[in-house]
């Protein structure tokens, strides 16, 4: 259906009696009334906490584009729109614009274009939809939706009766790593862009390497290989977290480098909240602080592959899913990327060692003699993760300072692995030699935590944050700073960690921080306390 920017704001929105599955599918007619906006309206809550009806509802309610491209459209969106509810208005008022829609579409097929392949490309990379009408109609159901048509006394356009009367039941259908589509009554090959690559395809014809209910490996060619995240949201829990750590040991074994990429309908919300709070509030502080750990422990060894990772983000990039691309070599923004460390609209702190490399980017910046001072470099970072900044396209991804000389952003979403395929091997041929884990980071120290901290008071005292936004800032500052080493010291990675993993845990036991989580969970909307 029309692509939403943001799946929770949309699940707030809907009407009293339209479940999560009816808004994602909502007609192309109710989507002009309410245009995807851009920027998520609450992206700071999505990254760090999707509450778990959302959670459910999105996973099923619309299939990603990954799945339209290789499925043809069939799957979870097929279940999802399948079941519906017929009786309610909400759902007939689509359903009444969309099959005008689809009909419309039907009879332009040799009219204003020559196949539906190219009407469906039309759509969904002029106008952003997720599925095209022809790619809708499979998900829909052609034949009970044309005989619900007929039964409303529409008229269906001869070619498409033709089709259905030959036993076909789909305009498009999947053989091996090939999709086809209906022309002339017949299935023909749908060429595919040469710079697109598909990884439905390619795991049903048997490329994952390894895999896991939450990722997947998968050989794309050339001894390159994609990281696939495909739980729920693709929200990272322990199966993403297991995965990302044998990924890490098998590339640097056998392969030439790795794309971190996947075709869901967001790259990544973020970390699972639900469970950190169901652990916090059962006392399991041993438990917590070991899911932290092995967090951490994940993307560290996924920065030290000894082989070219690069990640390629797409729409919802939050929380987690910023720090599964901070370890990256270089970074290939989609275009349509919302891209923020949020975790502190739910009274957190990043503790997947976004902090840490936030602090790493800092003293990058301050060597060079156009940027200044290593404060003068933390004050924007910090302000980034404490007012939880999120961009609303990749190209803002510099304006709030996540963007490093080396990311990019890259001019199609459809290409972004095989264009981030290319970067690793461009990279792995210039004579790729990984990051030397025994390096060590220069911190502000002491000197630049208490310009932070002068900071944190001006707008406590200005009334413009609670007692507990300052509260969470200076937890904060004090990681971004390096604790209270003295100006200009040379720390390990290993000791940035243990500074967030220490503040996340000293907020996480917070009343206050736990009503937020609680809150964001039941409402999918912050709190402000």
């Amino acid at each position: 259906a029309p692509s939403r920017s943001d799946a929770t704001a949309g699940d707030a929105a809907a009407p009293p009696h339209a479940d999560a599955a009816s808004t994602a599918a909502a007609a192309p007619g109710a989507a002009a009334i309410a245009p995807p906006t851009g920027a998520p309206a609450i992206a700071p809550m999505a990254g760090s906490a999707a509450s778990p009806a959302a959670d459910a509802a999105n996973a099923s309610a619309a299939s990603p584009a990954g799945d339209h491209a290789a499925n043809a459209s069939r799957g979870s969106a097929a279940s999802a729109l399948q079941a519906l509810p017929r009786d309610v208005r909400y759902t007939l008022f689509s359903w009444y614009a969309l099959k005008r829609t689809l009909l419309y579409a039907a009879r332009q097929v040799g009219v204003i274009a020559d196949s539906i392949v190219d009407i469906d490309r039309a759509m969904e990379w002029g106008f952003n939809w997720e599925l095209g009408p022809f790619a809708l109609w499979d998900a829909l159901g052609v034949e009970r939706t044309v005989r619900r048509m007929k039964a409303e006394g529409d008229a269906i356009p001869e070619w498409v009766e033709v089709w259905l009367a030959a036993g076909n039941k789909t305009f498009y259908r999947q053989e091996g790593l090939s999709r086809l589509y209906v022309s002339s009554g017949a299935f023909k090959t749908v060429e595919e862009p040469a710079d697109t690559i598909l990884l439905q395809p390619l795991k049903a014809a048997g490329r994952i390497v390894l895999g896991n209910a939450g990722a997947s490996l998968i050989d794309i060619g050339d001894d390159v290989v994609c990281l696939e995240f495909h739980s729920p949201n693709n929200a990272i829990g322990s199966d993403i977290l297991t995965a990302i750590r044998r990924s890490a040991e098998e590339v640097g074994r056998n392969w030439r480098g790795v794309v971190v990429a996947n075709e869901g309908r967001n790259f990544c919300v973020g970390a699972n909240l639900l469970l950190l709070l169901m652990e916090a509030q059962n006392g399991e502080w041993d438990e917590v602080e070991d899911i932290i750990r092995q967090f951490q422990d994940s993307m560290l060894q996924l920065k030290r592959v000894e082989r070219p990772v690069v990640a390629a983000p797409h729409r919802m990039t939050l929380g987690g899913g910023v720090e599964a691309c901070l370890p990256a070599d270089r970074v290939l923004f989609s275009p349509e990327t919302y891209y923020g460390l949020v975790e502190t609209g739910v009274g957190l702190i990043p503790a997947g060692g976004g902090c840490k490399e936030a602090a790493i980017l800092a003293a990058a910046r301050a060597q060079s003699v156009a940027y200044g001072s290593l404060n003068d470099q933390l004050v924007p970072l910090f302000e980034t993760i404490a007012m939880a900044k999120t961009t609303t396209s990749g190209h803002e991804a510099a304006a709030i300072g996540l963007m490093r000389p080396q990311d990019a952003v890259i001019a199609r979403q459809d290409a972004r692995i095989a264009e981030a395929k290319r970067a690793v091997l461009e990279l792995d041929r210039a004579g790729y030699a990984a990051p030397d884990p025994r390096k060590r980071v220069a911190v502000a120290g002491r000197e630049g935590k208490a310009v932070l901290l002068l900071a944190v008071d001006a707008m406590r005292r200005g009334g413009f944050i609670s007692a507990h936004d300052a509260r969470i800032a200076t937890r904060l500052a004090h990681v971004l700073a390096g604790g209270d080493a003295a100006p200009g010291a040379e720390v390990s990675e290993q000791y940035l960690l243990d500074l967030e993993r220490e503040a996340f845990m000293a907020l996480l036991g917070e009343p206050l921080t736990q009503q937020r989580m609680r809150h964001m969970l039941e409402t999918g909307k912050p709190l402000r306390n």
